[in-house]
């Protein structure tokens, strides 16, 4: 109920969208974030409504797509699990990776246009300057568990040990070979 309630009321600031979720009309999805998740059908004016029966799809978006989503968009897209009707889930995903909220809109509402505008841009200054802090940190910290500290692997090591591997298991097939056709020729 509350999952619905949100996303209509995001989605009432964005016809587009809602026109391209209403193609969708009648079919239920299922959208299982971290902290809620809710069975949901679509109506005709694009618009979410709660919906008890199966799902024909499901979206998952768990917390590690938060994460890449702020350092790394195409990563974070590898992080969405699409379960059912893969057409339905994704056309979802589509929709919703797609709907921009203007706050400065839903704070009017309450403190008049002046007041959110500079409410908003004032956020942007004292909430940006942490944010940007926070990620720098927090790549500079990948970077540094990564090379100095050689607590995570670089792209190309794990490659190369995959490699490595995947030579030490077919040396092993073939040595077992060996082995077999020695054992029958002493037999």
């Amino acid at each position: 109920m509350i999952l619905s309630r949100l996303l209509n009321r995001l989605l009432a600031h964005d016809a587009a969208a809602t026109a391209e979720l209403g193609r969708y009309a009648g079919r239920t999805v299922r959208l299982v974030f971290p902290v809620i998740s809710d069975t949901l059908t679509i109506s005709a004016e694009g618009r979410f409504a709660d919906h008890d029966q199966p799902a024909e799809a499901t979206l998952r978006l768990p917390l590690a797509f938060f994460i890449a989503f702020m350092f790394d968009r195409t990563a974070a897209q590898q992080r969405l699990a699409l379960e059912g009707d893969a057409e339905l889930a994704a056309g979802v995903g589509r929709v919703l990776g797609g709907i921009r909220w203007d706050l400065a809109d839903e704070l009017s509402q309450l403190v008049g246009d002046v007041a959110a505008n500079r409410l908003v841009w004032l956020a942007g200054k004292v909430g940006g300057v942490p944010g940007a802090i926070g990620s720098r940190m927090a790549l500079h910290l990948i970077e540094y568990w990564r090379d100095e500290a050689s607590l995570l692997a670089d792209k190309d090591a794990v490659a190369r040990f995959c490699g490595e591997v995947d030579t030490l298991r077919d040396d092993v097939a073939r040595l077992d070979k060996r082995l077999q056709q020695l054992l029958k020729k002493s037999a």
